[in-house]
């Protein structure tokens, strides 16, 4: 029993519990940005068509894919504040090497969306609303920010290039918004070798 409970309180078994949440929350990203894609993919094919495509699109198909598309961005917002963002910060506790990061992707993340769920409402008001939610983007870049940073720590420390390629990916996305879907798909394999390395 005391090994037991030694072997669940030891910082290797505390680094495999923060790399669960993130890669369980990474997992939730990727299925949002899928649900999401499909969404989308959906209606720019619809109005691809042709006005008489749109008409005969139905409301009740459109109710249907506006629904994926909400319930692909609520998937997504779960996995990245339930479980990836409390991931990051449960391995800062551990290893004061990731701090920045988290620190980074915590404060960007929750006060980005925090002032962007504020600024949208009284986004009527110009002077008020307008400032408002562009602090809150640029919190949310640096919340992404720190995002590569965690990407190039990991693979300083883990020594796995996929977290290297990873984070160079997420720069990309940047640019490229597509590669973003890819980067958090090496980053969750790059998580499930760092678990098993760890376990």
């Amino acid at each position: 029993m005391s090994m037991s409970l030694a072997g669940a309180s030891s910082p290797s078994y505390n680094v495999v519990e923060a790399y669960n949440s993130m890669k369980r929350g990474i997992l939730y990203i990727i299925i949002g940005w899928l649900l999401i894609g499909v969404g989308l993919m959906t209606l720019l094919g619809i109005f691809a068509i042709t006005p008489i495509g749109v008409r005969s699109f139905g409301l009740v198909m459109a109710i249907t894919v506006i629904a994926l598309i909400v319930i692909g961005a609520i998937i997504g917002l779960v996995g990245l504040y339930a479980h990836f963002i409390p991931g990051t910060t449960k391995l800062a506790s551990i290893d004061p090497r990731y701090s920045t990061a988290a620190t980074l992707t915590k404060i960007g993340y929750v006060w980005g969306l925090v002032l962007l769920i504020i600024g949208v409402p009284l986004i009527f008001a110009f002077f008020i609303g307008l400032p408002v939610m562009i602090v809150g983007y640029i919190l949310l870049i640096l919340g992404y920010v720190g995002v590569i940073i965690l990407c190039f720590k990991l693979n300083e420390v883990e020594q796995n290039t996929l977290y290297l390629v990873a984070g160079i990916m997420f720069i990309i996305a940047i640019f490229i918004s597509v590669v973003g879907f890819v980067a958090w798909i090496l980053l969750y394999v790059a998580l499930g070798d760092s678990i098993r390395k760890h376990a």
